[in-house]
């Protein structure tokens, strides 16, 4: 018999520092020349912590507040949402709806193969989707070290997201919709 996992209630108070979050991280942005802004994404962070709801919620309130603070115009706003929001939360959510299909129910099959693997593939793939349009627009391609800044940037995001919700998985594991305390933590049975 399978087991349905209830929802569980979301802070307002974690769905606004979330969206905060979001907004500094698009606000600290770095361009390297001739190639699209770099800059933290937080949206699969807000997946692990939220669910992909309320990260889609905190998104949108992460990029009015980048664009009240004037790092990005107001009419990027609903591409940069698409983008660097609603697209890295999509392939987080697939990923890690993918893992606990296929993968054994392990605290760390979800830590490393789930959050990591999965912030990691989402940073890179919404970087990749987002310079390919920008190529796609331009005169003249960017140059090859763009990547190179892509893939240290993703790494980085998905170590920092990894070490939070490793934090919150021990110590609050019942701020995490996407963490299922009696799934990854239960001991296991001898007689299996």
């Amino acid at each position: 018999m399978t087991r349905v996992a209830v929802p569980k209630p979301v802070s307002p108070h974690a769905l606004g520092a979330l969206a905060v979050l979001i907004g500094l991280g698009w606000t600290f942005r770095t361009t390297l020349v001739g190639g699209p802004p770099l800059h933290w994404l937080v949206a699969p962070l807000a997946l692990f912590v939220l669910g992909p709801r309320w990260a889609a919620v905190a998104v949108v309130g992460g990029a009015g507040f980048a664009a009240a603070t004037e790092a990005m115009p107001w009419a990027a706003v609903p591409l940069a949402i698409l983008l660097d929001g609603w697209l890295p939360i999509a392939i987080a959510w697939a990923w890690l709806r993918f893992v606990e299909r296929r993968l054994p129910a392990h605290l760390f099959v979800y830590l490393f193969v789930a959050v990591f693997a999965g912030t990691l593939i989402a940073t890179f793939a919404g970087g990749a989707v987002e310079r390919l349009l920008y190529e796609f627009g331009s005169a003249r391609g960017t140059p090859s070290q763009w990547w190179v800044a892509l893939l240290i940037l993703a790494d980085g995001e998905a170590v920092t997201t990894g070490f939070v919700i490793t934090g919150l998985a021990v110590f609050r594991p019942e701020w995490l919709q996407t963490f299922d305390a009696d799934r990854y933590l239960k001991r296991p049975d001898p007689r299996d």
